[in-house]
């Protein structure tokens, strides 16, 4: 998942798609023309990350220096929301990233409102604003083969983390970021930042290409590159990955020890990733043990060469928690920041990464068959503050689509026939019509709960699913967390159900037309069961899904076909940079 940047033929440009994205609005409305009565704000425009200040002045057009006010996005002194200004002209970004990313300072004379001057700041994550003096580098920044470009386009993506082997120390990514989709070649400069960062200009060398796991047969998109001596930070420290309560952009190293993605779904533990594009992200896992198709170019910028079926891969749920350009990024628990995967695909509903124990044995050593190990240090938690939580899977497109009426009508009869039957039960409180969580557009036979059931609630009738909704009252298997209650947990055994279903159904799902992946996960209309993830290609068709596959919940997730390169740009945060040809 590279970003792109483009060049044209008459000298420069300025592009936003180059570096990062899509998406971008339309830069902010420009004070008029200066005037007798205007005031001229110096610097007129500036970048900062997250947490760091720059000293604002103003002149009036007569060459004095007025008395003025400050102000940010017109709050007087500006607030932690869109950072601060001092009475001086001192201006501090915020430490949390805002809801929009650009922020207007304006100075107002104290004699005379009417005269005004104005100044752009764009607040970026460290990831992608570290500069070629900040060394030695720290991780989960922009970077990339120093050779990913062509005569008109250049690439990058993120360095992720710093594995140890055989006493030497390495920067992990993915194959497509630092060996070029398997076409790089030993011994190539890795840079940082990436060439899309950087003008498509070569970043400075902070490693060489050593090794890369072929996309083709090693069921992993991941290589590594031996450090230069004095260009990493040895400590593996990763921006804005520090512990929950510091700053937010804090750095930290992961913790050593790896994470299992089965315990974690089950347990519904949270993770998180800082990346180059869309810097720190914490979401949900929506299933592990995933068969998955990604889209590949054959060069940067390129036009889709190949695609490559993974098994066994982890898969996040959320639209926001990654972009184009976050390929390469390590994906930890963000509870205790231990390693889970390695991110390195996705769509606009989800994100795909490699479980980074197969990684690990991907990259042994194939002379002394030593394996890598993660360079980090003791558990800790890790602050989600820079960006909105995603709690959860964001709800597939069409998750509000009204229901048709034949379908409407069908789970109605269904519901008035077996609903005396269910509410036999005492802890069956009510029966219901309603959406369907798992299958978006579909109706479900609502069930209200008050307490455990003398039998398990069906998974469906006759072909209408069955949605469980629990009373308040019912904390049986739940978890209780500030703020209210955690999804319950996922039983070893139920989760094994769901994996043994899925093993075997998963080759024929992915043989049909619009089906791009199959994992495990859990239901959102049965809270505590497991699920069959079927992710499907939006707007294709393909064959109806049933409720149930060997007696497991299916739940439905659209979404654009995978790809590791230019996904959800839209996320990016938006900014513009010149490009040479």
């Amino acid at each position: 998942m590279r970003v792109i940047a483009m060049g044209v033929a008459a000298g420069l440009v300025l592009v936003s798609l180059g570096c990062g994205g899509g998406g971008s609005k339309a830069a902010p409305t420009q004070p008029p023309p200066a005037t007798a009565a205007s005031l001229v704000v110096s610097p007129s425009s500036a970048t900062l990350a997250l947490g760091t200040g720059r000293q604002f002045s103003v002149k009036a057009s007569s060459g004095t220096t007025p008395a003025v006010t400050w102000s940010v996005e017109g709050v007087a002194g500006g607030n932690a929301a869109v950072g601060t200004i001092t009475a001086g002209g001192f201006y501090t970004a915020p430490d949390k990233f805002p809801a929009d990313n650009k922020v207007t300072i304006t100075a107002t004379a104290t004699a005379n409102s009417n005269q005004r001057g104005k100044s752009s700041v764009t607040v970026v994550y460290p990831n992608t604003n570290a500069k070629p003096e900040d060394t030695p580098i720290k991780l989960g920044t922009s970077g990339g083969n120093n050779t990913d470009l062509t005569a008109t386009l250049c690439c990058s993506g993120t360095l992720g983390a710093l594995l140890r082997r055989d006493g030497d120390l390495f920067i992990l990514s993915n194959n497509h970021v630092l060996a070029k989709s398997d076409k790089g070649d030993a011994g190539d400069p890795i840079g940082q930042p990436g060439l899309a960062d950087n003008n498509c200009s070569a970043g400075k060398v902070v490693a060489h290409l050593t090794q890369k796991a072929p996309l083709q047969s090693s069921n992993v998109d991941a290589a590594i590159g031996k450090i230069v001596d004095g260009q990493v930070a040895t400590s593996g420290s990763i921006l804005a990955l520090g512990p929950a309560g510091s700053t937010s952009i804090a750095a930290a190293p992961p913790s050593s020890t790896l994470a299992d993605p089965a315990t974690v779904m089950s347990s519904n533990t949270g993770v998180a990733k800082s990346g180059r594009s869309t810097g720190l992200t914490c979401s949900a896992l929506q299933s592990v043990s995933t068969s998955v198709s990604v889209d590949y170019d054959g060069s940067c910028g390129g036009a889709k060469a190949f695609t490559v079926t993974f098994h066994g891969q982890v898969v996040v749920g959320g639209g926001s928690f990654s972009a184009g350009g976050d390929s390469g990024s390590l994906v930890v628990t963000s509870d205790n920041a231990r390693p889970v995967a390695l991110l390195f695909a996705g769509n606009d509903t989800s994100t795909v990464a490699n479980p980074i124990q197969d990684v690990l044995q991907a990259l042994q050593n194939s002379t002394t068959k030593s394996l890598p190990t993660i360079v980090g240090g003791s558990d800790h938690g890790v602050s989600c503050a820079p960006t909105a939580t995603v709690q959860s899977a964001a709800a597939p497109a069409g998750a509000s689509a009204p229901l048709s009426t034949g379908a409407l009508a069908r789970a109605m009869g269904v519901k008035e026939k077996w609903a005396a039957s269910l509410m036999s039960d005492p802890a069956i409180s009510g029966v219901g019509v309603g959406h369907s969580d798992d299958q978006p557009g579909e109706p479900a036979i609502v069930v209200y709960l008050s307490g455990a059931t003398l039998q398990p609630v069906p998974r469906e009738i006759e072909g209408v699913r069955t949605k469980v909704i629990r009373g308040t009252t019912f904390t049986a298997r739940s978890e209780q967390a500030a703020g209210g209650t955690r999804p319950l947990a996922l039983e070893r055994d139920e989760f094994q159900r769901g994996l043994a279903a899925k093993e075997r159904n998963a080759p024929a799902l992915l043989q049909q037309a619009g089906i791009v992946g199959v994992g495990v996960g859990r239901s959102d209309d049965a809270p505590g069961e497991t699920a069959m993830i079927i992710y499907v290609e939006r707007g294709k068709a393909h064959a109806a899904i049933p409720a149930t596959i060997d007696g497991v919940r299916t739940r439905v997730v659209a979404g654009e076909r995978f790809r590791a390169f230019r996904w959800n740009e839209k996320t990016s945060p938006p900014r513009a940079c010149k490009i040479s040809r």
